[in-house]
């Protein structure tokens, strides 16, 4: 999956685990563990880690190069913000990485595309869809549950893409036949799930989500 198994320069591998180093740094240096101070949000985390990473392991290739995935990254950035979505992420990486038998070039790489880039793409959208969009539940669960990951999948098929054409020297060969209608099929099937999961969390155990505002997204008064 992603690119565990394509041939990397010596330099793009090492500068990816550097990258990698000083973004888990970054995450790590906003002590995002005081959100799981409470065992419950402890195990939902965990949950939401295995979960995810079976999502991953359930993937499809497309002509020997790209694979396609649902990424579950909008939905821990949803319950658990950035900093532990990162550090979530790179777990799902390193296990994808050891169940797959992967060597250690590509798994920076996969995790900087398929879990950094995700991640900060659905943060920034979850920080405009509180700027802008009303105040209530639906447009939290409709904002960051349907369109949030939607455009996440979409934006970062791109970046996969691109980091492929530019590994192949720019060569249009690697660009498989059916990939924007795959990329729609994949941004449809992730909407749809992370979106399920938003609404039935909110409503259901809205404690889980740790960036759920009851001041600014209430349905029917103040929640307990």
């Amino acid at each position: 999956m992603g690119f565990l198994y394509t041939p990397l320069p010596f330099w793009v591998a090492v500068g990816g685990w550097i990258a990698t180093a000083i973004v888990l740094a970054l995450a790590l240096w906003k002590s995002p563990f005081k959100r799981l101070q409470d065992a419950t949000l402890q195990h939902v985390w965990l949950a939401i880690i295995v979960a995810i990473a079976v999502l991953w392991a359930s993937n499809a290739w497309l002509d020997d190069g790209t694979v396609m995935h649902l990424l579950g990254a909008t939905l821990v950035v949803t319950l658990f913000d950035w900093a532990l979505a990162l550090i979530a992420m790179a777990v799902i990486t390193g296990m994808a990485a050891v169940v797959f038998d992967a060597p250690w070039q590509g798994v920076a790489l996969t995790f900087l595309v398929f879990g950094v880039f995700p991640a900060g793409i659905s943060t920034l959208l979850q920080r405009a869809a509180s700027a802008w969009l009303p105040r209530n539940l639906f447009m939290f669960i409709f904002g960051q549950g349907f369109v949030s990951p939607a455009i996440t999948v979409a934006l970062t098929a791109g970046a996969a893409l691109g980091t492929h054409l530019l590994l192949a020297d720019r060569s249009l060969t690697v660009v498989p036949a059916g990939y924007l209608f795959n990329v729609f099929l994949l941004a449809s099937g992730e909407a749809w799930f992370t979106g399920m999961a938003t609404a039935l969390i909110a409503v259901y155990r809205p404690a889980w989500v740790t960036t759920y505002d009851v001041r600014r997204y209430r349905l029917g008064g103040p929640r307990i």
